[in-house]
């Protein structure tokens, strides 16, 4: 198999266990080379609330949206963001290599395998960056791994996330509408909202809160980076 980032050989060295109970062979799309250049949360002490690096068991980011907008997170991610991620996001995203979204489906599969959800969502494109692009990031990140359901409108923001800092995200208006069948749900059911990345938070507190109006109140969030 040829990791889909840089094209080299993945090789794997199975376990005598692996051989003669007939195990499934993992299914990863990464290299050992690329992988090594991975930040992998796990590996470090997190904030408990978004998985932020930090040795504070809650982190300042979660202590001020606790404080200012009554919002308790409720977060999850597997990679830190980096270099590495910067690139991946950039030929993903900016040039539109649909096939990246495959990248990081092993890791996404076995963190899903143990979280169970009554819902799962995601954040979908502006219909500007859909038609700039022609497909929809996040949808094409977790489609094979969850199944999904549309829960968002979204309108097209005064400017991409990406060329904005940290001060303008924060200020960023809501732009999430929650869709008029959705809101006759059972409103005790443990739901996740799904995104590629975390930054400020800004993103993914919007649509919960477009959820929690609606009276929704056991919601989740994922993100491939933090």
């Amino acid at each position: 198999m040829i990791c889909l980032n840089c094209g080299q050989q993945i090789t794997r060295n199975l376990s005598v266990s692996e051989i003669l109970t007939f195990s499934q062979i993992s299914d990863r799309q990464v290299c050992d080379f690329c992988e090594r250049q991975l930040v992998k949360l796990s590996e470090f002490e997190v904030c408990s609330r978004c998985c932020k690096i930090t040795t504070l068991k809650i982190c300042n980011d979660c202590t001020d949206w606790e404080k200012n907008h009554k919002i308790i997170n409720q977060h999850f991610a597997i990679y830190g963001y980096n270099q590495f991620m910067h690139d991946y996001f950039k030929k993903y995203k900016r040039y539109g290599d649909v096939l990246m979204a495959d990248l990081f489906s092993h890791e996404i599969r076995h963190w899903a395998l143990r979280h169970k959800f009554d819902l799962v969502t995601y954040i979908p494109s502006s219909p500007s960056h859909f038609d700039d692009r022609g497909f929809d990031p996040v949808y094409e990140l977790y489609q094979d791994i969850f199944s999904l359901e549309s829960v968002f409108q979204k309108q097209d923001a005064d400017r991409p996330q990406a060329q904005k800092n940290k001060l303008e995200r924060l200020k960023t208006p809501q732009t999430f509408q929650l869709k008029v069948d959705f809101r006759k749900k059972d409103k005790n059911m443990k739901m996740l909202i799904l995104d590629d990345i975390y930054t400020t938070g800004r993103t993914l507190l919007h649509a919960r809160a477009v959820l929690e109006m609606a009276g929704f109140q056991n919601i989740y969030t994922f993100s491939l980076s933090r």
